[in-house]
This record gives C-alpha cells, sequence and structure tokens, in this order.
C-alpha cells in the first residue's frame, strides 16, 4: 500500500523536492534518491520519500540498428584504457530519434 502523498502520474512526481543522492548503481543504472513530496493535508507541510529512478534497457530489436549510418550510436570514444580493459563511451541518439527507426 502506498503513501496518500505517493505521486500517482507524472505530474506530481514534478513536485518531489531532491534532497540527495543515497545511492547510485552503475550495474543497474539507476539513482536512489531522497527527497519530499507535498503532503496531501497540508500543502506547507512535505512528506520525506524516497525515489528510485532507472535507464531503460535496450531492446534486442534496436541490435541491427546501433551502428548503422542513422543508427543509435553517434559517436564513440576511448575514455581510458589499460592492458586489462577498455572501457568506451558512446552517444545515443535521443529517444525521439530512436522511435524513427
Amino acid at each position: 500500500m502506498s503513501h496518500p502523498a505517493a505521486p500517482t502520474n507524472l505530474n506530481k512526481l514534478k513536485n518531489f523536492q531532491f534532497n540527495k543522492v543515497i545511492n547510485e548503481d552503475p550495474l543497474t543504472h539507476s539513482l536512489t534518491l531522497l527527497g519530499t513530496f507535498p503532503s496531501p493535508d497540508d500543502v506547507q507541510d512535505r512528506v520525506t520519500a524516497i525515489v528510485r529512478v532507472e535507464k531503460t534497457a535496450l531492446d534486442a530489436e534496436t541490435a541491427k540498428h546501433l551502428f548503422a549510418a542513422d543508427g543509435l550510436v553517434r559517436r564513440v570514444a576511448l575514455e581510458e584504457s589499460t592492458n586489462i580493459v577498455s572501457p568506451k563511451v558512446s552517444l545515443l541518439a535521443s529517444s525521439h530519434d530512436a522511435k524513427s527507426l
């Protein structure tokens, strides 16, 4: 059961006032945030809240479009390198661009 102050739509989620990052998890591509929402009983009062934000996973159907001329990956840059691993950063097209594929 959720709290009465919990947001039920995106507009209500915009009332979240950020306080601090509780957790940053690069493996799950998520952030856990501490903040507040307006109290449903008194708009002057705020209710403490924890919000988890996750990046959506890539869809397997988009794989054929990743490296095409009009694909999702726009640029790849070598950020750092060791003799063990070579991490790379890829910039993807916006979700609006991806929907047109």
